[in-house]
């Protein structure tokens, strides 16, 4: 089963509470791609609160409305990404986490384009109305950027991000008391089992980029073994999650943003294939073409109801592909 993870289009059916959150989601996100936020009011509750490392924090649907609405120079072209999504539902509430890749660009000639590319992940939360699903909080942290800063000159952009220094500000999202799998570990709804499988790899690299090293030694089998750079062969789930800790303790940040989940499930194992999208500087041509830089090649069974890797190897290297991979 192929699984596309970029909720890039928009049903008006839903077959469940988190397909519904989903939708809302991909409609905020379009709406701050279009710069057209007055248009999703609706799907806010009327005292929604939102908490942005770039940009502030904001007390009411108004305040959100106008705080996120861009108000940089002319962007003739805007292009945003989710992936990574994963809703976890109890009863009339439900967490998400999320990320998100942007690219804002003006046209300078000759297939060239002046830009700026950031990335970033949210920690949503959402309650049931009568009229339906609405987002209560939205939280995103920034976690990285590179390119022209005059096309977000309100942003707050840190560039000495990664430990302790003085007047240091706090992230707006903690893993431990904000993702999805800590608020509502025992979901109301699990999905498939090509769902739950994709959602392994959402809750690994979530974990180990946010450095959630309890909730990532839960994505491994004990006697996992993996394939990933700089490290090589690894064996056993002490010993990976030992190395990725060491690997994420070295960077101030980390996005494995990925997509275009390929699934098989035969019983109570799987295989997987990921691709991974890595920031490049786009030209007109590659702006809006499906490049990845890595990707993914996984074994996963069921141990003690949960899907877990027993073995993940992590392949870099360009790839060019098309969204339905």
């Amino acid at each position: 089963m192929d699984l596309n993870n970029n909720f890039n289009s928009v049903s008006k059916e839903y077959d469940s509470n988190r397909a519904e959150i989903q939708h809302i989601f991909l409609k905020f996100s379009k709406s701050l791609e279009e710069n057209t936020l007055s248009s999703i009011k609706a799907y806010f509750t009327s005292n929604t609160k939102a908490y942005f490392s770039n940009l502030g924090q904001f007390e009411s649907t108004d305040a959100i409305i106008a705080g996120l609405t861009h108000s940089g120079p002319e962007v003739e072209m805007s292009r945003y990404k989710v992936t990574n999504s994963y809703v976890a539902v109890s009863g009339d509430q439900a967490q998400q986490s999320a990320y998100l890749m942007g690219v804002l660009a003006n046209d300078i000639g000759k297939e060239k384009l002046d830009t700026f590319l950031f990335g970033g992940h949210f920690a949503n939360t959402y309650i049931h109305t009568a009229e339906g699903w609405k987002i209560s909080e939205l939280r995103f942290e920034l976690d990285w950027y590179q390119g022209n800063h005059d096309y977000v000159a309100n942003w707050k952009l840190d560039d000495t991000r990664g430990g302790w220094r003085k007047k240091i500000v706090a992230p707006t999202i903690l893993s431990e008391l904000d993702a999805p799998w800590r608020v509502f570990p025992n979901p109301d709804e699990q999905g498939t089992d090509e769902e739950q499988i994709a959602e392994t790899y959402i809750r690994y690299s979530w974990a180990l980029d946010q450095g959630d090293f309890d909730l990532l030694a839960k994505t491994f089998t004990q006697d996992a073994k993996a394939d990933m750079s700089p490290f090589g062969p690894m064996d056993g789930q002490r010993e990976i999650v030992s190395l990725l800790k060491l690997l994420r303790l070295g960077h101030p940040y980390m996005q494995h943003a990925a997509t275009n989940f390929r699934v098989k499930v035969t019983g109570d194992t799987a295989t997987m294939d990921v691709y991974r999208i890595v920031p490049f500087v786009p030209t007109k041509e590659s702006l809006d073409a499906p490049i990845f830089g890595a990707r993914y090649e996984s074994r996963l069974r069921r141990d003690g109801g949960v899907w877990k890797f027993e073995w993940l190897h992590y392949i870099p290297g360009w790839v060019r592909g098309d969204e339905s991979i």
